[in-house]
């Protein structure tokens, strides 16, 4: 069984490990083309890819040429995009805001009207190679990537939160079903107010958890 997980994964949301280590296989061949690249050629990429997502909402497809677009699909796209937006997009918060609350906001409505209209819930919207969720990532990614422009006093949590992020991300499902062994899921208030504290909660444990490991000796290791 220890044999298997390791190689299937052992929870859920795993599955992003090994879209990683995929990405990361290729990198060697995509660092090449990207050194002797032009602008223009990334954004050509970029394009297509763009193209892939729009087939992937519902309906959509029987109004684009029966094309393959097997080479430009997938999460490499976000692997290049990220590149293009640290190599030659200017950071602007307020177009970072707005592609978040954009598609924070078709997710949230989408989501609502086709699982009212369908009867049953309607997940497409919460897919990672989706419109909105692009429009949330390049935000996110954008507000980031200014974070060199931060007080002086943020940066040593923020080096803090970075340094753990990857072992945060490892943990956090440990701490939900710890949550969920406890019936923290029992006591509701409201879904929005539940889902905010329970968030905050899991992310402020599992760091504490992460950060008390890595100051163990080779706990930087493990997590």
């Amino acid at each position: 069984k220890i044999i298997r997980d390791v190689f299937y994964g052992s929870e859920y949301h795993l599955w992003f490990v090994f879209a990683l280590i995929g990405v990361y296989l290729i990198t060697p061949i995509i660092q090449k083309w990207i050194k002797f690249s032009e602008k223009k050629d990334v954004l050509y990429f970029l394009i297509i890819w763009v193209i892939t997502l729009f087939l992937t909402i519902p309906g959509a497809a029987i109004y684009f040429p029966k094309i393959n677009f097997t080479y430009f699909s997938g999460f490499l796209g976000y692997f290049i995009l990220g590149y293009y937006l640290k190599t030659y997009v200017k950071n602007n918060n307020l177009i970072s805001y707005s592609l978040i609350f954009i598609g924070l906001a078709i997710t949230i409505f989408g989501s609502y009207y086709m699982t009212k209209k369908n009867g049953v819930f309607y997940d497409y919207f919460y897919e990672y190679l989706c419109l909105n969720a692009l429009m949330v990532s390049i935000g996110v990614f954008m507000l980031f990537n200014a974070i060199g422009d931060v007080s002086d006093k943020v940066k040593p949590l923020i080096s803090k939160l970075d340094i753990c992020s990857f072992g945060i991300y490892l943990i956090h499902p440990f701490i939900l079903d710890s949550f969920k062994s406890i019936g923290v899921f029992n006591y509701t208030i409201n879904p929005i107010i539940d889902i905010l504290l329970i968030s905050l909660s899991c992310f402020f444990l599992s760091f504490i958890i992460i950060y008390i490991i890595k100051k163990i000796k080779f706990g930087h290791l493990i997590a």
